[in-house]
């Protein structure tokens, strides 16, 4: 009979040492989860960072006049010497 409690203990010994790794996988695996977390919204935020710059550069480009100007004449009346 106390062979059957030693390979008793082993397997619940191999069973806990397997529960172990399981824990620890899955800690590391929700450790990466949570750093490609950080990078999604870190890469989302500096896309947002760049559009609001990009957007804020062409106002400011749209507000002051273009050195291509045309200027149109006002238009001459009938029998107006040229």
């Amino acid at each position: 009979m106390s062979n059957d409690d030693a390979q008793r203990d082993l397997e619940q010994k191999a069973l806990r040492n397997v529960r172990s790794l399981v824990d620890k996988i899955e800690a590391e695996d929700s450790q990466g989860s949570r750093k490609q977390v950080v990078a999604v919204i870190a890469i989302v935020a500096l896309v947002a960072i760049v559009g609001v710059g990009i957007i804020v550069s062409r106002g400011k480009s749209a507000d002051r006049p273009s050195k291509t100007a045309i200027e149109i004449p006002p238009p001459k009346l009938p029998g107006t010497p040229k």
